[in-house]
């Protein structure tokens, strides 16, 4: 006689499949009365427990408590070497050689710029040094690379990263290299065509913020929105605002909730509730997509217009409002057009004077080599606007000139932003909050004006 195979149930028991297998009556009543006595949500031990907001609640009070604002001090940030790394990581470094196999093609990773993703194995520096992929690092996540000196992204992304963090607003760390693709298709973006090693410069790649990333179970594109930032959010306005008026001041036109991410250190889901209730240790509000910045924003983040651009950025004035320090104040606007696609994005914020003065601050820390290192990390004179078809520099140009071109043309936007005036929304008790937020002995001013 053949052996009965009984089916597995992972919650309580199926009387349709009793039935197919020709189960006795008795025991079909047994197995419902043992199914009953059971959570029907919780999952059996040898499944992962996905780490996701199982409702809306849940989700809005980790935007409740997180954070978006870092105190740090400003003027003694190494612009070049950039946020402390995961020391069980490759360290990477301004211009090293980044060495890796292909995983993962762009069409598969979302946007419209060329992208690939692929594993780390090897770093060399531009001074000879190397590192090695040993068993201790966690390198298990591939690396996702942008590419192409045509792809103004590969510039903008790696200014607009490098300055929220030296200002103390969460971001992604992109760094500039070179890259070294083993099994690349001919096309990495769309994976198509042969295999082989093929090299990318420039190119960037990204680590990512510290923490998991967090969205209503089965909304794997779901970020966060500038709304919810600035009614949802628990932090103090002039940190909200602070973040708005820079997302004006880089010309932030693509900032659709995808653009943003909600991040979260130490996820615990209770699987004892129905639904399950998740909560995280810290929270944090991340801007991850920064690639449409330090042009001329509008309607389409046009390639040659939207990102990138000295031209559309320096053009571009900060404020549709403000006021010059008289005593009653206007309202203060910012001037930002959003893009098209960026539903649910920030447009022309209104902007209080305490988020006004905290921006101002910090950006006046900033001295001079600063700036000017924001501006080489991103290798921005490789533009090809900048070079003749043989690759050399079009007449009257040269790197340290573009450069400073780009620093002049910062400094003066930061001039705007400091000399303006605003009103308050809510003046705090102690404006030491804002005025040196870091607790330094001495805030330091590059600026002409003085931001408060």
């Amino acid at each position: 006689m053949p052996k009965l195979l009984l089916p597995r149930f992972r919650f309580g028991f199926n009387p349709r499949l009793a039935f197919h297998y020709g189960l006795p009556a008795c025991i079909l009543l047994i197995s419902f009365s043992l199914g009953n006595a059971f959570p029907q949500t919780k999952p059996d031990g040898n499944e992962k427990v996905q780490k996701e907001f199982y409702t809306a609640k849940d989700r809005l009070q980790a935007i409740r408590n997180a954070t978006v604002f870092q105190p740090q001090a400003v003027s003694q940030l190494d612009i070049e070497g950039g946020p402390a790394q995961d020391k069980n990581q490759f360290q990477l470094h301004a211009n090293d050689k980044v060495i890796c196999d292909y995983t993962t093609s762009g069409s598969q990773m979302g946007g419209n710029t060329p992208k690939f993703g692929c594993k780390i194995t090897r770093v060399e520096s531009s001074q000879g040094q190397a590192q090695t992929l040993t068993e201790a690092m966690d390198e298990g996540d591939p690396l996702k690379v942008k590419y192409g000196s045509g792809d103004n992204e590969v510039y903008a992304e790696v200014a607009a990263s490098r300055l929220l963090w030296a200002l103390g607003f969460h971001t992604d760390a992109w760094y500039s290299v070179r890259v070294e693709c083993h099994g690349c298709p001919a096309d990495p973006a769309s994976g198509k065509g042969a295999l082989d090693t093929r090299t990318f410069d420039p190119a960037i790649v990204v680590r990512k913020f510290k923490g998991h990333k967090m969205y209503e179970i089965g909304n794997e594109t779901e970020g966060w929105s500038w709304k919810e930032l600035a009614e949802a959010n628990g932090r103090p306005t002039y940190e909200k605002d602070a973040l708005a008026l820079l997302a004006a001041f880089i010309v932030h036109s693509d900032n659709k909730p995808p653009q943003q991410r909600l991040a979260c250190d130490h996820v615990n889901v209770d699987q004892t509730t129905n639904p399950f209730t998740t909560t995280c240790d810290h929270s944090a509000m991340v801007v991850q997509d920064l690639g449409a910045t330090f042009g001329g924003g509008g309607l389409f983040t046009s390639n040659d217009t939207a990102k990138m651009n000295l031209d559309n950025w320096s053009g571009n004035a900060l404020w549709k409002k403000v006021g010059d320090g008289a005593p009653d104040c206007p309202e203060c606007q910012a001037r930002l057009k959003k893009s098209l696609a960026a539903k649910d994005g920030l447009s022309d914020p209104m902007i209080s004077e305490e988020g006004r003065r905290l921006l101002a601050g910090q950006m006046c820390q900033l001295a001079d080599p600063q700036i000017t290192a924001l501006f080489r990390l991103s290798r921005v004179a490789l533009m090809p606007r900048y070079h003749n078809g043989d690759g050399s520099f079009k007449s009257g140009m040269s790197e340290d000139g573009i450069i400073q071109q780009w620093v002049n043309a910062f400094k003066k936007k930061r001039e705007d932003l400091a000399a303006g005036r605003c009103r308050w929304k809510v003046q705090p008790a102690d404006l030491k909050t804002i005025d040196n937020p870091a607790g330094l002995s001495n805030v330091p001013n590059y600026c002409s004006a003085r931001p408060y």
